[in-house]
């Protein structure tokens, strides 16, 4: 077993390929609909990522976050835009709350999608890898498509045509913007929410008892210690999680990172078993379109994809 000190810039070279940046959680208004096609790309670390105009300057680099409902800007960025402070407010991570400053942006633009008077948290650099974070407040409720084999996103576009590859899983739809979904993990009736802005998937604390009771998690664990965006610091627990299957797709022996992760507690579903979905899993399909005007996730798999381990039946 190893004990493995991790920050959210350094976990992805630790654990190959794992990673779990911290979620920024506040209660914003939402905005108005608006109907644009925007695109973004993947980094290297498989997270969408958007260029950004902030008061007509830019372009700058923001990660995208659907299990975000806040969005968040880089001390360093702030000041370089001479943006007045703000009030303070509560920001929501991996490992608890944290009185945060913000900052008003005027205009926020990315190809035709604007939004006015957007209030963004400020956040030291040293935790965040980007210049800042776009969440649902930006995002909205408009139809979302994550497009992984063509490195792209694209919000309020059409939605890809569904074929003999595609497969369709209902969807709660919190007021938020936050996409619920059923699925069994290891035979435990689990619900699971979609994150572009975390590269591994996480586990509460209530699927890991209820895996381990019915003996669905490998027996190698690693301990680590997971680095929220505000700096403060969570014990987790990895390993494999033998099998995860929503709708007709099953993916098998999956990486999970296990903890009494604080975004659970935030979203009210920590006493049940409960996943949060991250690029490592979505990124496995061609595309992953957020459906929300019918409810519904559509997962789209190339026939390389079933054949390499997300099966279908």
């Amino acid at each position: 077993m190893a004990n493995v000190p991790i920050s959210r810039r350094n976990l992805a070279i630790a654990l190959s390929c794992v990673a779990f940046p911290g979620l920024a959680l506040a209660d914003q208004q939402q905005p108005p609909p608006v109907t644009t096609a925007p695109t973004r790309v993947l980094d290297s670390a498989r997270r969408l990522t958007v260029q950004v105009f902030l008061n007509d300057q830019g372009p700058f680099s923001f990660l995208v976050d659907t299990g975000a409902n806040a969005s968040v800007i880089s001390s360093a960025l702030a000041s370089q835009l001479s943006l007045p402070a703000g009030k303070e407010v509560n920001l929501h991570g991996i490992a608890g709350v944290q009185v945060v400053g913000t900052v008003t942006i005027d205009r926020v633009r990315v190809g035709r999608r604007e939004r006015r008077d957007l209030v963004l948290s400020v956040l030291p650099d040293r935790h965040l890898s980007a210049p800042g974070i776009l969440g649902m407040d930006w995002l909205g409720s408009q139809g979302l498509t994550l497009d992984v084999a063509g490195r792209q996103m694209h919000v309020g576009a059409s939605l890809p045509k569904t074929d003999e590859y595609s497969v369709s899983v209902p969807a709660k739809i919190q007021r938020s913007g936050l996409s619920l979904i059923e699925a069994l993990a290891g035979g435990v009736r689990t619900l699971c929410f979609l994150d572009t802005g975390s590269t591994t998937t996480v586990g509460n604390q209530a699927l890991m008892d209820a895996a381990v009771r019915k003996r669905e998690i490998t027996s190698d664990w690693a301990d680590l210690q997971l680095v929220s965006l505000t700096g403060q610091t969570l014990a987790g627990r990895l390993a494999a999680l033998k099998r995860l299957r929503f709708g007709s797709i099953a993916l098998v022996n999956l990486p999970v990172v296990f903890g009494p992760v604080h975004t659970f507690d935030y979203w009210g579903i920590s006493d049940r078993p409960a996943l949060l979905l991250g690029m490592d899993v979505l990124s496995i399909f061609q595309t992953v379109s957020l459906d929300y005007r019918r409810g519904a996730v559509h997962f789209q798999l190339s026939s390389t994809t079933v054949d390499r381990g997300a099966a279908t039946s």
